[in-house]
């Protein structure tokens, strides 16, 4: 049908623009990154892409989007109160996923750093984008509280500051290479599981691998 094929053209035609925007974002930076270069990178007119996109800040949230998207289902899943349990195995698989995902995206990381600090609409973009993975974690760690195997902590303080860590050293790997590029081996992905468990101690147990 006709229509049914316009709309897969136009879907493959954004699709292909992400996918250039993507490519020269990480390249070259938030703020060197113009849309007559994701054009150029997308072997597209100047104008198609106003079809899909508002500007340049618009594309990158639309990356971002789908980036996080793709974090959150290796790393969170539904909860049920009354089941869930804590299991350091799952716990530091998605640990992995999360690292997994991000060492994926490489340098576009380098260019959501310099987004964030000059695009207010990106920031506020970011901070949304994060609040899901945030109240996740915020959520286990109250239902942990609710059965007595969770220290006496703000849960929400405490998953600011696990998912901070955890997201530093995404941005400071992919941008300085720091404190070693961006990589999810065994050795960073056991360290950060580590020191997550050794943070919430569900139940008490020292040395369990990883927060659920």
């Amino acid at each position: 049908m006709p229509g049914v094929k316009r709309q897969e053209r136009a879907a493959a035609t954004q699709s292909q623009l992400l996918e250039a925007a993507r490519t020269v974002f990480a390249e070259r930076g938030y703020q060197a990154t113009s849309v007559a270069a994701i054009t150029d990178a997308a072997s597209t007119a100047h104008g198609t892409f106003y079809l899909y996109f508002r500007n340049k800040e618009d594309v990158f949230a639309q990356l971002m989007a789908s980036t996080m998207d793709e974090l959150y289902a290796h790393t969170l899943t539904e909860l049920d109160p009354d089941t869930h349990l804590y299991d350091p195995g799952a716990a530091r698989e998605r640990v992995a996923g999360f690292l997994q995902v991000a060492a994926s995206q490489g340098k576009i990381w380098r260019a959501l750093l310099e987004a964030i600090l000059v695009s207010p609409a990106i920031a506020q973009n970011w901070l949304e984008l994060r609040s899901v993975f945030h109240q996740g974690l915020a959520d286990r760690l109250a239902i942990y509280q609710s059965r007595g195997e969770f220290r006496d902590l703000d849960p929400s303080l405490v998953a600011q500051s696990l998912s901070g860590m955890l997201e530093w050293h995404v941005f400071t790997a992919a941008s300085f290479d720091v404190p070693g590029p961006l990589e999810a081996s065994d050795q960073v992905i056991d360290t950060i599981a580590d020191l997550w468990a050794s943070a919430i101690d569900v139940g008490g147990r020292k040395g369990a691998s990883a927060a659920d």
